[in-house]
């Protein structure tokens, strides 16, 4: 509390003087138990009315003395009316009851009101984050469609080619079903592969395919089983010179020598 201020205020002065309301009256008599300043000024000012009502009082004539007494009859009792006044209503606490409880309603309108924007934000941000989802999803679909298509336009360019050969090779008893065809045009020394039909493999494994020179194996390139059978891949080795082409199982990214446990297929160049 500024004790300043409420000095300042006034509220002493009418105390003194007898113009304040009983709860003013009250807090008053409070205050100036609890803080010593207001107790000082409080004795001060009525110093200062009794002083000014000693200074500028007025004796009053005698003969009012003799008037008053004629008009008393001490012998009769004085007949005095009751006069009966209500008890002051205390407002303070139904006004405070009333204030409390549209600050409690208008506090329970924003707490509403801030779960229903929270709710709303998080609704928007799972969206926001399942179109992102989506369109990283989207995005890298395009980008395989786009390399799909960049390796069928260079394998169909090989094809083109004049002096391109198409070799066929047949899975062995360990793929019976085995079946794909090697592209390879001894002038560019370009290789494509189209795989038909071949086992699925673990994700740490390749099929790799070697050209046989010599009966000295050759890194052909490695590829893989697509999706989409009629996909052609181009292979990155350069093969000049051919007598047949195997494939191999490997692991991802090839193996410097071929594994004849696991050779699924061979076929001669010239059969």
């Amino acid at each position: 509390m500024n004790v300043t201020e409420y000095i300042e205020s006034g509220i002493l002065e009418s105390y003194v003087m007898g113009a304040v309301s009983d709860q003013e009256r009250r807090e008053v008599e409070c205050l100036s138990s609890i803080y010593p300043d207001i107790r000082r000024e409080l004795d001060q000012l009525s110093v200062a009315l009794e002083n000014y009502a000693m200074a500028y009082s007025i004796e009053p004539p005698v003969s009012v003395k003799d008037k008053l007494l004629k008009q008393l009859d001490f012998e009769q009792p004085v007949e005095t009316e009751t006069v009966v006044r209500p008890m002051p209503v205390e407002r303070s606490t139904s006004t405070f009851r009333t204030t409390w409880m549209v600050a409690a309603s208008v506090g329970l309108l924003l707490l509403i009101f801030s779960f229903f924007l929270l709710s709303q934000l998080r609704n928007s941000q799972e969206t926001l984050t399942s179109l992102r989802t989506a369109n990283s999803s989207l995005q890298s679909e395009v980008r395989q469609l786009r390399d799909h298509q960049t390796q069928s336009d260079q394998a169909l360019a090989l094809l083109r080619q004049p002096g391109t050969r198409t070799l066929e090779l047949k899975g062995n008893e360990k793929a019976p079903q085995g079946d794909m065809l090697v592209f390879w045009n001894p002038q560019t020394r370009q290789v494509a592969v189209e795989v038909k039909s071949l086992p699925a493999l673990p994700a740490d494994r390749q099929y790799q395919l070697w050209s046989l020179v010599g009966g000295k194996p050759v890194d052909a390139g490695v590829f893989d089983v697509t999706n989409t059978n009629a996909l052609i891949q181009k292979l990155n080795r350069p093969i000049d010179k051919a007598d047949a082409f195997a494939v191999t199982v490997e692991k991802r990214g090839g193996s410097p020598t071929p594994t004849l446990s696991t050779l699924l297929a061979m076929t001669p160049v010239d059969a």
